[in-house]
């Protein structure tokens, strides 16, 4: 008997979306590192960006990484998140390539690669304004840059950047234009060109869609933009070639019952400490699914196959449904399906409770 709730991830589109997305940077001169850490790191999927032509493979999670390394020891790997002092020996024995922002954490690198007879690269991350990593003042850059031309053990390979993540600042010609005058400013001090000006994440794509991406940039850090279309929903760009039915996520219905749609009583907060507003639209008929936060994330984020179903929100264990404008007359025990979003693929690949299926 099939468990649900239920993720089957289709891999034959998912090496469409790859392919795609490498053809159209690759006419950019910009080459793709798959970032796999939005979906786990699940080999099968691994597998199936290296088949469609991704070399790098990305992850903020060393034990990904290590997956990966240990499945295909060629294969070259990069760490997303600036490395932790405690997980170096992890970095240098499972990983190719590393963004760093502390000198301290280079100087600690450098030390075991030269102890161990190992060589890593390295790539420099830059603040230009989205205010998580990186270096924010350019003379510490330029710098740290020339320590690392002077390491033995590390080899300079670039600067990067991230935007979007945490400030939600968009990445643009203006502040791609200034990490490529970073680049060309270190390229001075060494005497040498940088392998990579690496100009983000999926956030960067409508640039390079739009052509409007700086010459100098020549990688990017892709995960959510080969795996999804939703940020079409964010940005102004439309790619109609990407299938954005990779994923699709089942539950079952548990309870079916006619209910007010304003809770009865004092509203204090939810079981996440938080303060919901709801609205009144009278009695409707409701459904209850067997799927919660903990399995998806925010379950308002996913579309629902049935387009007259509406999604009122949900609990920890649960996920509460509109049937009342459904032309479909569902029971107990019907399966709903729905398209998902980032943030629902990032916990349901995750979850030991959601059933696995790739096809």
């Amino acid at each position: 008997m099939v468990q649900y709730p239920k993720l089957v991830v289709d891999l034959e589109k998912l090496k469409h979306n790859v392919e795609t997305i490498i053809k159209i940077c690759e006419e950019k001169n910009i080459k793709v590192a798959g970032v796999i850490k939005g979906f786990n790191g699940s080999l099968p999927m691994v597998n199936t960006y290296r088949a469609g032509g991704i070399e790098a493979i990305g992850s903020s999670r060393i034990e990904q990484l290590k997956k990966v390394r240990e499945m295909w020891p060629n294969a070259e790997t990069l760490m997303l998140r600036i490395p932790m002092l405690s997980e170096l020996d992890k970095i240098v024995k499972y990983t190719d390539i590393s963004l760093q922002s502390e000198l301290i954490t280079l100087k600690e690198l450098n030390k075991l690669c030269l102890k161990t007879n190992h060589h890593h690269r390295v790539i420099l991350m830059v603040d230009l304004g989205d205010l998580r990593e990186g270096f924010f003042k350019k003379e510490e850059l330029f710098k740290v840059a020339m320590e690392v031309e002077k390491a033995k053990g590390l080899t300079l390979e670039g600067i990067g950047v991230n935007l979007g993540c945490y400030g939600s600042i968009e990445p643009d010609e203006e502040n791609l234009g200034e990490l490529c005058k970073l680049a060309k400013q270190i390229e001075q001090d060494i005497g040498r060109e940088l392998a990579v000006v690496s100009g983000g994440a999926t956030t960067s794509l409508q640039l390079v869609f739009n052509d409007k991406m700086p010459n100098k940039i020549n990688n990017l850090r892709i995960g959510d933009g080969i795996l999804l279309r939703d940020m079409e929903n964010y940005f102004d760009y439309t790619l109609e070639e990407m299938n954005g039915d990779v994923f699709k996520l089942s539950a079952e219905i548990i309870e079916i019952k006619e209910k007010p749609t304003y809770p009865i009583g004092t509203i204090s907060v939810d079981a996440f400490g938080n303060t919901p507003e709801y609205t009144d639209q009278g009695v409707r008929r409701r459904a209850l699914l067997a799927v919660g936060r903990q399995d998806i994330g925010d379950m308002t984020k996913l579309y629902p196959y049935d387009e007259k179903i509406k999604i009122f929100g949900g609990s920890s264990d649960h996920t509460i449904i509109d049937l009342t404008d459904c032309s479909n007359n569902y029971k107990i025990g019907d399966i709903i399906s729905f398209s998902l979003e980032y943030e629902n693929v990032l916990y349901a690949t995750g979850s030991p409770y959601v059933t696995k299926e790739y096809k």
